[in-house]
């Protein structure tokens, strides 16, 4: 997208606004601070205090003492557009500002002269004791006979960032594929602030059995929520009621964004901190997420961004070949015991390396169904959670390949 560089004031900045958002590697939450810093800075040149006017052109609006005044009104919540009970702003929006005014000025093609960016507040992690403390309140809540849908989803999260350190956007991105076949491990896709997404890279994180057992409670209430066929049924985390989204409604079961997350989060920490008040040792947790993950120090393997083409084709045929020799160990009338347990232990060793090399649940399943694993007591066997496989059906529309296979032939 080219800039009509005739464009002048407020018209300029929100064409650059439009050409950073429309970037692949702009994010859905950076995309609204380009746009509400765009926005700002358009209300600016209409402001009494403002040097300059509407009529500015590009070299001018990235000028210091331009910058430096929007900057000064911004802050002291004059270019609001809605009334706010604490107007001013702080330093962390003060840096927002500064890193997208950058990128508006590299969009149009000017060099901006622009302050340097404050230090970020780092606020303390929270410590072992008030972590373990996190988890026990959490599990107690979700525990309850009673316990909703959003307790349940919260102790799944929880227990998740306490073992791996995520970020909510990285929790975000999780998919349903992203859970090892047993549950007992996750694929994290990190994007540490600040780095492209060229940057990223995954990451195999081992979860305790606190993450395991509540994402066992987690899928089937997830189920619930999801619609067939549709693009979110493949997302791990979903909202639990209907909303509005620019304008629009959306139904309950959407992947969850980094805001519900928060929000989602704050509420569940509030109800520990109640639940816990008054026990030694216990002082409020912080219902930022970031103070948490800071506290985490979690042990990772690295892992593909994209499968290996030969290793995948390698890593099934072993698949299959464990597949057929547990299945073969399953029959009525052949030797168990020792065969039986050996067989189990190396499909399940078998199936986790393919899951971790990245290739699809779906691929897997298929090639076990063709090794006479079809049903769920024989994918059971081979370390498959059900609650991940009814998941796995619903996302597919139809159903797994051996579920599929058995009605075309009823």
């Amino acid at each position: 997208m080219r800039l009509n560089l005739e464009l002048r004031g407020s018209q300029l900045l929100l064409a650059a606004s439009d050409e950073v958002r429309s970037r692949s590697e702009i994010s859905e939450a950076r995309g609204r601070q380009v746009r509400w810093v765009a926005g700002e800075y358009s209300r600016a040149l209409a402001h009494p205090e403002h040097p300059l006017a509407d009529d500015a052109d590009a070299a001018v609006l990235f000028a210091r003492d331009a910058i430096d005044a929007y900057l000064a009104l911004a802050a002291r919540g004059e270019l609001r557009v809605r009334r706010a009970a604490k107007p001013e702003s702080g330093d962390h929006s003060r840096q927002i500002r500064i890193e997208v005014l950058a990128l508006l000025a590299q969009a149009i093609g000017v060099d901006a002269d622009l302050p340097p960016q404050p230090d970020p507040v780092r606020k303390a992690p929270v410590g072992k004791r008030p972590r373990s403390l996190l988890r026990a309140s959490l599990a107690e809540l979700a525990d309850q006979g009673d316990a909703l849908p959003g307790q349940v989803r919260m102790l799944a999260i929880g227990a998740m960032v306490v073992d791996t350190g995520a970020r909510s956007g990285e929790l975000c991105a999780c998919r349903i594929e992203d859970l090892s076949p047993s549950l007992e491990e996750v694929r994290l896709v990190r994007r540490p602030q600040g780095w492209s997404e060229a940057q990223a890279y995954a990451e195999v994180l081992q979860l305790s059995g606190l993450s395991t057992a509540a994402l066992r409670r987690w899928l089937p209430e997830r189920l619930a929520l999801v619609e067939r066929g549709n693009d979110s049924t493949l997302a791990l985390w979903v909202s639990l009621h209907g909303n509005h989204r620019e304008g629009h409604a959306v139904p309950a079961g959407i992947p969850l964004q980094t805001r519900g997350l928060a929000r989602a989060w704050s509420r569940a920490v509030a109800e520990a901190n109640v639940a816990m008040a008054g026990q030694p040792s216990w002082s409020p947790l912080p219902t930022r997420m970031e103070q948490l993950r800071r506290g985490v120090s979690p042990k990772a393997s690295p892992a593909p961004m994209q499968p290996d083409a030969e290793r995948a084709a390698a890593l099934l045929e072993d698949v299959a070949r464990k597949g057929e020799e547990l299945a073969a160990a399953r029959r009525p009338g052949e030797p168990g015991g020792t065969v039986s347990l050996e067989a189990r232990g190396a499909v399940r060793k078998a199936v986790r390396e393919a899951w971790a090399e990245g290739i699809e649940h779906a691929v897997q399943l298929s090639v076990l169904a063709d090794a006479g694993l079809a049903d769920d007591a024989g994918l059971a066997a081979a370390g498959w959670e059900p609650a991940l496989l009814a998941a796995i059906d619903r996302a597919s529309g139809w159903g797994r390949f051996s579920k599929a296979a058995a009605s075309s032939k009823a």
